[in-house]
């Protein structure tokens, strides 16, 4: 069985990337023939992760992600795992980097 690492970070999803990491690399999201609506999902979790930081002045230590943000992302982040995992197949072993926010 193959490991793949799930991992969220900043920009990846909006820029081609997956969360997804092989041998420690990122890998593109067409490498995997997701369905649309995983990417749909991933996008959007990455979105919500995004939110954390003020990108107009990243150095704003009163920047708050909203709960109803945090809420999403946290009900979100193990759906997705679980349709990722689905997706994938017995192949791979998914394991979870991303925590709760």
């Amino acid at each position: 069985m193959k490991q793949v690492i799930f991992r969220i970070d900043f920009g990846m999803v909006s820029h081609g990337i997956a969360p997804l990491f092989v041998d420690g690399h990122a890998t593109e999201l067409g490498f995997w023939g997701l369905s649309s609506d995983i990417v749909r999902r991933l996008k959007r979790l990455s979105e919500l992760y995004d939110r954390q930081v003020n990108w107009d002045n990243p150095t704003d230590q009163n920047w708050r992600i909203s709960e109803r943000d945090r809420h999403e992302f946290n009900a979100l982040l193990p759906f997705v795992v679980s349709e990722l995992q689905i997706a994938l197949g017995e192949r791979w072993q998914i394991t979870v980097e991303s925590e709760a926010i």
